[in-house]
């Protein structure tokens, strides 16, 4: 099985710059230099330059992973299916790669001059805005931590204080909440971007979906299971 132009022939490994081969061993260093990354963006922000454009999101990615991946930065010229525990292993749908542009150019016009500190259920809007991106689905791989930390520097240019860190704390919370916000299911991407949007965040401890969720936000189990079976999706 190939998981497409950017893989291995007959493999579902990323093509990368150490010619490892082990899925689960590139992932383990992917994670080890992309958080490296981040906290050098943490600790100085002109690292990238915020143009809050196209340009700007193709600078994050080509940042954070461009030490792993040579196609690093560059829009993705193929579909993509990804597996989702919350579809049950089915692929929820993303844009079509011939319309990444256009929709971004669109999305970012018809943001370019919101009035964010006017909004009075900002968590409602900046969890459609960074839906919408993410759904975009720009690159290969890599879309969640580009979009989220696309999305701090978008706020943080408009005056927003933004904890983008609750949001990287709990990947697969926030994966999760994604997929579920494509389908109706909004209101746990909202909680977690309302609380990284609130002045203080309090402890939150949300019932387990399964053994293997052990985040801090975590999606209830009668909601998760009550979605997985309404929204099965067959492997393509």
């Amino acid at each position: 099985m190939s998981g497409g132009r950017h893989c291995y022939p007959d493999s579902e490994v990323l093509i990368n710059k150490y010619n490892i081969h082990d899925k689960e061993l590139l992932e383990k260093l992917e994670i080890q230099k992309v958080t490296a990354k981040l906290l050098g963006l943490d600790v100085r922000q002109d690292r990238i330059e915020c143009t809050y454009d196209k340009q700007h999101l193709i600078h994050i990615h080509k940042y954070l992973f461009g030490d792993i991946y040579e196609w690093a930065g560059t829009f993705r010229k193929e579909n993509l299916y990804k597996s989702e525990r919350v579809l049950s292993g089915g692929s929820t749908e993303y844009v079509d790669y011939h319309d990444i542009e256009r929709q971004l150019d669109e999305l970012l016009k018809r943001y370019k001059d919101f009035e964010w500190k006017e909004e009075s259920e900002i968590g409602n809007k900046v969890s459609e805005f960074l839906l919408e991106l993410w759904i975009i689905h720009p690159f290969r791989e890599g879309n969640t931590r580009t979009c989220i930390t696309f999305l701090w520097h978008y706020l943080t240019g408009k005056g927003i204080d933004f904890r983008v860190e609750l949001l990287r704390k709990n990947p697969m919370y926030v994966r999760d909440s994604l997929v579920m916000a494509n389908y109706e299911q909004k209101k746990y991407l909202i909680r977690i971007i309302s609380d990284a949007l609130a002045e203080a965040v309090e402890p939150k401890e949300y019932l387990q979906a399964d053994d293997t969720m052990r985040e801090q936000y975590q999606i209830a189990k009668a909601d998760y299971e009550a979605f997985r079976e309404k929204y099965f999706i067959k492997k393509s």
